[in-house]
């Protein structure tokens, strides 16, 4: 396994080597069969003539289109539809829990840039994900995890803008369309089954797709009709460390002084036990002075900010040191229908329908040291635990810590979570003549996450001697020794909070709703004014509705009846960490059973009889934002020989009037009121797209336009929004201007023979504006907002117990989206199609396949809006890279193909990147997520002509995914790993 995640392609030499030697191990293959007769048919069955198909679509581009046909689809060892694309080049995937691919980004550009259309209309398709890979999509960015990729007969993705493409933009348009029964000679079926094997859950489950196509000529025309279908029902678990957070020493109230150090801390008080020699009842004061001294003696001005930095702000620990083990089980459902009626041959009309159901259930279990993330105010917390060791490597990095007075806890979660989407489309076209064709268009799509129940319960172990961290052995996952027997549950309790603040344990419920609706209406022509131009103008009008409600309970442990002890509530987690490489990670601990809480409290119940269980009704965040978007444009598609060259392109403008009005409910005084803020403004976006066919089939294409991407719709809602155990308040822009820039592309191609092609093109996008997050510290009192917003289980804000993370009193991270000037995009991107079809005998069945894209983009982030130290209201920037952006993403296939057996195996690599820029706001520049590379294989064999088995590897280097933080010390985040993955198939089509 890969420990450092800065390492390429290079790193995975063995097993390309082995996937490569079983490809040309000489097992003979499937036959190419092409559809033959009616014109319309564009299915095409062997994986060469799929490449053919692919590239001829390419080649005959107005614009840079890559394309992906169906077979391409089905024999590319992918789990969804985001993973198929990522062997498009440009395109890097990022995986979500599991390891499964969930979005994309394209030339740099993160999912929220990139628009997709499904059957000519956009979606959007938003699902969950543990609170690391960010909890809930509340983004614009697509969600591909959603679908099955076979439902799917081609995806295009465009990297290039175009009048009569609707804008919204700023990296790709990604074209999806289902399969229709025109695409087909006749009456088709074809039904697969397969049962999919990982490694780390060691469970076997089932994958099965279907498709039903016929045709009929009839006296009132050609009709035809489609169904197809697909169910997947997997399990993905994840194992590994989290950090959550890192936080300076200074933090949260400081560590407990040793005897002999001064100041004292924390100060004295009687109602905790804190005196002198005590950091709280039955909690000596135990820790070194040397350790503490080691650790006081280390300072940050967090980048000039802090005037006078606090002992120990520059020794950053873990917030939360844990262990996780997630385990998700869903089940992935997708059909899709068609009908098709020609009445002649000057008109066509086409319904298409699409359903998806994403359902999972995410159990997530970690055991931890809580004490980190506490302050004195919540339950003792830090202000509590004593140092007894430390260790500093040489970047500075706290890689070593021993402690006494640590809460241990132990915590599960179960998040349950269903995406569903609909989608219907009614699309016709009717030529008038032989120069006049019109069309329309009139769809909609509806995307739901409903997430009835996301429960977590916590068990704590108050006060634990020898609890210690240690990265020396293995940066990625340290040895945690808890300082107990982690597998007993008579050593963790559930109770109410004592008087002193020792806290028993809490439980947090929350609900949420989030849905997109987006409806399209189009109308457009096109005239022929003469063999070398075609007028085409267009009108349409979108209506694009985000909404978004959540709400949160909770509290702390409630009193167990009598004779009910924390073993009859508690399950074993057991076999963790054999993959992670570290030494000393417990095998097994105690988790907590949620069915058999219930049973004794319903936490669930969200009513008065379970204290706690309510709904925090006024603490809700409920947000909306509609947008109209009304849309013209008018283009010329145009061809010429001039100086023995084949001149072909397009050139238009099309204008766009945008109104965005956004809502958020806010808490004033104890009632709910709608805040409303309207937003209306208008761009006119020229484009322009030439290709010359130079002689030896060569193509030169150059293109050039304007382009926008709206804002994210979560960044629109004027909200307030306070995490108050993070101690950090999110406040809502509806005033937002969309990202907007200009955008040159220059790229040659040379079809140099039959289903190869070489590719070199270079792209820059000057982005004349940006919207990002910019942080500041204030206290929270001086922000205007209410002090309901920090009430949250049951907590106090006058002294009471529990006291709230955090009080109108304390300084909090404030973080405001604003628009900031952007900067340039600058890349290169390679392409190589290689059938070996020189070489003598089998050999001339293998091929190669292969992309390379470099980026190059730097943003200048406004890092803190005033600088203590200087004039007021100065602003601190820095420049870095996008977030989201790898410099470098690369894709490698090779491929056999013989007239019974098919194989290939895919590498894909993509480089370290920013996942965000923090600005040193709390003594870290970024988070970083290490560079990772992807190796994949299918085998397929044909028995028959019409029976085919297969077999795939997903993951086979069970590469991990790590999170890193600040850029020198490169502090460990997050550590996981989800396993191999085999699949055995067959498939039958007639």
């Amino acid at each position: 396994m890969k420990t450092s995640g800065k390492t390429g392609m290079a790193a995975r030499p063995t097993a390309l080597a082995l996937a490569a030697a079983l490809v040309v191990g000489g097992m003979p293959a499937r036959a190419q069969e092409m559809a033959a007769g009616d014109p319309s048919v564009v299915v095409v069955t062997g994986f060469r003539a799929s490449l053919n198909s692919a590239l001829n679509t390419k080649k005959n581009a107005d614009g840079i289109v890559d394309v992906i046909k169906a077979e391409d689809i089905a024999k590319f060892p992918d789990a969804n539809l985001a993973e198929s694309l990522q062997r498009v080049p440009g395109v890097a995937l990022a995986r979500g829990d599991g390891g499964e691919g969930k979005q994309i980004t394209v030339r740099g550009l993160n999912a929220g840039f990139t628009r997709v259309r499904i059957n000519g209309i956009e979606g959007v398709a938003a699902t969950g994900a543990s609170d690391i890979n960010g909890s809930t999509n509340r983004s614009r960015g697509f969600d591909f995890s959603v679908f099955a990729s076979e439902l799917f007969n081609s995806m295009e993705v465009r990297k290039t803008s175009e009048a009569a493409v609707e804008e919204g933009s700023l990296g790709a348009t990604v074209d999806l369309r289902t399969a229709r029964p025109f695409d087909f000679k006749g009456r088709t079926f074809s039904l697969g089954g397969q049962e999919f094997h990982n490694t780390l859950t060691e469970k076997t489950q089932p994958r099965v797709t279907a498709l039903l196509s016929e045709r009929w000529e009839t006296r009132y025309g050609k009709f035809g009709a489609l169904v197809s279908g697909a169910y997947a029902r997997r399990r993905a678990t994840e194992e590994g460390y989290e950090g959550v957070e890192l936080l300076s020493a200074s933090f949260d109230g400081g560590f407990c002084s040793p005897l002999g150090a001064t100041p004292q801390n924390a100060a004295s008080s009687a109602v905790k036990g804190i005196d002198a020699a005590n950091c709280g009842f039955g909690v000596p004061r135990t820790g070194s002075l040397a350790a503490w001294n080691e650790v006081m003696g280390r300072t940050d001005d967090y980048g000039g900010t802090v005037a006078a930095p606090p002992p120990g702000s520059g020794a950053f620990h873990p917030r939360l040191p844990r262990y996780r083990r997630s385990q998700t089980d869903y089940e992935r459902t997708g059909l899709t229908g068609a009908l098709q009626w020609r009445p002649g041959a000057a008109t066509e009309l086409n319904l298409d329908l699409m359903y998806g159901k994403f359902a999972n259930k995410r159990y997530d279990n970690y055991i931890s040291a809580i004490s980190f993330a506490r302050s004195l105010a919540q339950a003792n917390g830090k202000p509590q635990t004593s140092i007894v060791d430390a260790h500093f490597d040489q970047n500075g990095s706290w890689d070593y810590g021993k402690f006494n007075g640590v809460d241990i806890r132990t915590e599960g979660l179960l998040d349950v979570y269903t995406t569903k989407f609909r989608q219907h489309v009614l699309a016709g076209s009717h030529k008038v003549n032989d120069r006049l064709k019109l069309n329309f268009l009139h769809g909609t799509s509806d995307s739901e996450l409903d997430e009835p129940m996301r429960a977590t319960v916590q068990f704590d172990a108050p006060n634990v001697n020898g609890f210690a961290f240690d990265f020396r052995n293995n940066r990625n996952v340290p040895t945690l020794n808890f300082g107990i027997d982690v597998a007993n549950p008579a050593n963790f309790t559930f109770g109410p909070q004592e008087a002193d603040g020792t806290l028993h344990g809490q439980f947090v419920g929350r609900y949420l709703n989030t849905r997109n609706r987006l409806r399209t209406t189009e109308l457009n022509g096109s005239w022929e004014a003469n063999e070398h131009a075609t007028v085409r103008l267009g009108l349409s009008r979108r209506a694009n509705t985000w909404s978004n409600l959540e709400l949160g309970s909770g509290g702390n442990g409630l009193a167990l009846p009598a004779g009910v002890t924390l073993a009859s509530l508690t399950r074993q987690i057991t076999g963790f960490g054999a993959g992670l490489g570290g030494t000393g990670v417990p095998s097994s601990w105690t988790a907590v059973d949620l069915d058999k809480l219930r049973a004794v409290h319903d936490i669930e119940c969200h009513c008065a009889a379970v204290p706690g269980s309510e709904y925090n009704v006024l603490g809700q965040a409920n947000r909306r934002v509609e947008e109209k978007i009304d849309a013209l444009y008018g283009m010329v598609d145009f061809n010429a020989d001039l100086a023995g060259i084949a001149w072909r392109g397009n050139v238009g403008v099309r204008g766009a009037e945008t109104t965005a009005t956004s809502m958020a409910m806010i808490n004033a005084n104890g009632t709910l009121v709608p805040n409303v803020v309207t937003k209306k403004y208008r761009d006119w976006l020229p484009a322009l797209n030439l290709t010359a066919q130079l002689p030896r089939d060569v193509f030169l294409r150059f293109s050039a336009g304007k382009t926008l991407s709206r804002p994210e719709y979560v960044d629109l809602a004027p909200s307030a929004t306070v995490a108050p155990f993070a101690q950090t308040v999110t406040i809502g822009n509806g005033e937002l201007d969309p990202i907007r820039a200009r955008t040159y592309d220059l790229q040659a191609e040379w079809y140099y023979a039959k289903n190869a092609m070489v590719s070199l093109g270079v792209f820059r996008k000057e982005i004349d504006s940006f919207i990002q997050t910019v942080s500041e510290r204030a206290v929270y009192s001086s922000l205007g907002l209410p002090n309901e917003l920090l009430l949250g289980g049951g907590c106090s804000l006058t002294g009471g117990t529990p006291g709230c993370p955090t009080l109108p009193s304390t300084t909090v991270v404030v973080s405001r989206k604003v628009n900031t000037p952007g900067g340039p995009l600058n890349g290169l991107e390679a392409s190589l199609q290689a059938p070996f079809s020189f070489l003598p005998g089998r050999w001339s069945n293998l091929g190669l396949l292969a992309n390379y894209t470099y980026v190059k983009s730097k943003i200048t982030y406004i890092t803190r809006v005033d600088n203590p130290t200087t004039a007021a209201n100065e602003q601190l920037t820095v420049t870095d890279n996008f977030t989201g952006l790898s410099p470098r993403a690369a894709n490698l296939t090779l491929y056999y193909e013989d007239p019974k057996f098919s194989a290939r195996v895919s590498a894909a690599h993509r480089s370290s990147y920013l996942l965000a820029v923090l600005g040193n706001v709390q003594g870290h520049d970024n988070t970083i997520v290490d560079a990772s590379t992807n190796v994949d294989f299918s085998l397929s064999y044909n028995l028959t002509p019409r029976l085919r088995l297969s077999f795939e590897g997903q993951n086979v280097t069970d590469e991990p995914l790590r999170y890193g933080r600040d850029t020198a010390r490169d502090d460990t985040l997050l550590y996981v790993h989800s396993g191999r993955s085999f699949v055995l198939g067959v498939s039958y089509k007639f």
